[in-house]
């Protein structure tokens, strides 16, 4: 079983890599011209911001400190984007295929976690995320492909 500090950390990273994902689809809604994608987008990013509040609880219960921003990487990765954005003007595949690359990170990141030993408690929020994340991507890749 992991200590108290490695689940905290393990929980963080999950903070951190969900809140990527909730920001990127908060960005993404705010510039997608399609309103079926602005809706979706909204809804993903409600949807993320749960997620990551219910992370942090889960933190809390370990008697660590929350996390509050996502990762270094996703803050550069979503400039980038909003660049890109611009630049191919709001494409609506190139949006698509970002999104989706962004999503199978956070699944990786997701599956690693459960590799490990946690608490059942915690693994079931974990396992119950990766669902959904992996859902979601899929739906991004079907809307990728269509």
């Amino acid at each position: 079983m992991l200590t108290r500090d490695q689940v905290v950390d393990a929980l963080n990273d999950l903070v951190q890599i969900t809140e990527d994902s909730h920001e990127g689809y908060r960005r993404a809604a705010e510039t997608a011209a399609d309103a079926d994608l602005k809706a979706l987008f909204n809804d993903l990013a409600a949807q993320r911001g749960a997620m990551v509040r219910e992370l942090q609880a889960k933190v809390a219960e370990q008697g660590g400190i929350p996390a509050d921003r996502g990762t270094l990487l996703g803050t550069a990765h979503r400039a980038f984007d909003g660049l890109k954005a611009a630049v191919l003007g709001n494409d609506r595949q190139a949006i698509l295929r970002a999104i989706e690359r962004g999503e199978g990170e956070a699944v990786r990141r997701y599956e690693r976690t459960l590799e490990r030993d946690l608490p059942p408690d915690v693994s079931a929020v974990v396992s119950r995320h990766l669902h959904r994340l992996r859902g979601d991507r899929d739906c991004i890749a079907d809307l990728r492909a269509a």
